[in-house]
């Protein structure tokens, strides 16, 4: 018999099993991490420029790690809605300040992931909003009374 007349796929495979089998036997998979609990099997993508990114965003996504982009995107969300909120002139100078400076830092990122601009507000816009609800609010609240 020569070598050109061995199957190795099938030895390899063999050799795999007996040594998963042996491990079994001898305990080595008993206390593994996540044991007993169901696998969580994401579809992988068939392209491979996608798989790629797929696998960078596990690895990323096990190690609980959060890219600049996506936390900066979140803090602008949250400034934004405390903006819509204020009352006060200064903290709107502020917030109007932070929203813009984030929103430069994901524009400006060579890796914007998203793709999609921030878009900063403007502070003469956000000041007339702030007026007109200093306006509608003392109207409500004597109406309130009535």
């Amino acid at each position: 018999m020569s070598l050109k007349d061995v199957d190795i796929s099938t030895g390899l495979r063999r050799l795999a099993e007996r040594r998963i089998e042996d491990a079994m036997k001898e305990g080595k998979f008993d206390n593994l991490q996540g044991a007993g609990k169901p696998l969580d099997l994401e579809p992988m993508p068939a392209d491979e420029d996608v798989r790629m990114t797929w696998w960078a965003i596990r690895i990323l996504k096990n190690n609980d790690f959060t890219p600049h982009e996506i936390r900066w995107r979140k803090m602008i969300e949250a400034l934004k809605a405390e903006l819509s909120r204020t009352r006060d002139e200064q903290r709107l100078i502020v917030l109007v300040r932070q929203i813009n400076e984030l929103a430069r830092k994901v524009n400006t990122l060579g890796t914007n992931a998203l793709n999609t601009a921030i878009v900063g507000v403007d502070p003469d816009i956000e000041l007339a909003k702030l007026r007109e609800r200093q306006t509608i609010e003392p109207r409500m609240n004597t109406n309130e009374h009535e």
